[in-house]
């Protein structure tokens, strides 16, 4: 429940201090608690203890969380870091709070991102990974790029057939999908903003028959329309900027998914990895 659910359903009687409270959260609903307890204390002539004591009795562990809650909500409303960076970014922030509230955000992130995951469209990306003859194309543009390279070079370990689709390879994003058939599977992460590419990408694998996995922060992306299966993770931040750990870690355990059904070649992979490394990379002592 966000705040506004939490006063709506709380039924026991509250002080003048707390109705006043309440009447400015409501009022200014979410970015009221932006700001520190002491200056929300200050706007109605109360005290920090007192904004604190109502934000528990809602049910609520601190008021770091209910400004954790807060930041969520404005972050999903805004689209833009620019239009962001006012609301969410405070004058008196200290070193220490910056480090508390990234925690806790990410915190936030990890626990409802996995709680909601659809584990049945987790699944079946793992079945198309490690189907047979599947050839693995992994696209990420903007802040989907280092995702997608974390994806490919680790799913690289475990499959014969992984390719990183990327704008720096001397072959545009078009030439490499001149041979795409149906057992291609196109995994794209992608946040907002979207790239077109991507979008483009996702329908036409669609339409030759390849398997499309977008791993995104919202149901509405454009590139869900050619999906075949959804990973949606929460980005939000207590930065004007989206934080990628949840996804990180969705990605984290698709390759960990992997893995296990690929116990066998993974081994071999790693071995034959390390005798190369040691055969023609390792610096023979002088």
């Amino acid at each position: 429940m966000n705040l506004n659910q939490r006063i709506a359903s709380y039924g026991k009687k509250l002080t003048k201090s707390e109705q006043r409270l309440v009447a400015e959260l409501q009022a200014q609903h979410p970015q009221g608690l932006l700001e520190s307890a002491t200056q929300l204390a200050r706007k109605v002539n109360t005290s920090a203890s007192t904004v604190v004591r109502l934000l528990v009795k809602l049910g609520y562990e601190s008021y770091a969380q209910a400004q954790m809650e807060a930041r969520s909500e404005v972050t999903a409303l805004l689209a833009t870091p620019g239009t962001r960076a006012s609301a969410v970014i405070g004058d008196d922030i200290s070193i220490r709070s910056c480090l508390d509230n990234v925690l806790l955000h990410d915190q936030h992130n990890l626990a409802t991102t996995f709680a909601a995951l659809d584990v049945a469209a987790f699944e079946a990306t793992v079945r198309l990974l490690t189907q047979r003859k599947a050839r693995v194309h992994v696209l990420g543009q903007r802040h989907g790029a280092p995702i997608a390279s974390h994806l490919a070079l680790h799913l690289n370990l475990c499959l014969p057939d992984v390719r990183l689709m990327a704008a720096t390879t001397p072959l545009f994003v078009e030439d490499e999908m001149l041979w795409i058939g149906e057992h291609d599977v196109l995994l794209a992460p992608t946040f907002r903003r979207h790239s077109l590419a991507i979008t483009r990408a996702a329908k036409y694998f669609k339409e030759q028959g390849a398997q499309v996995v977008v791993m995104t922060d919202a149901p509405t992306a454009p590139p869900v329309a050619s999906a075949h299966q959804v990973l949606l993770v929460r980005t939000s931040s207590a930065s004007p900027f989206d934080s990628y750990t949840a996804a990180l870690s969705v990605c984290n355990a698709l390759i960990m998914a992997v893995a296990q059904r690929r116990k066998k070649e993974l081994g071999a992979a790693l071995e034959r990895g390390e005798a190369l490394w040691a055969k023609h990379w390792k610096e023979n002592p002088g």
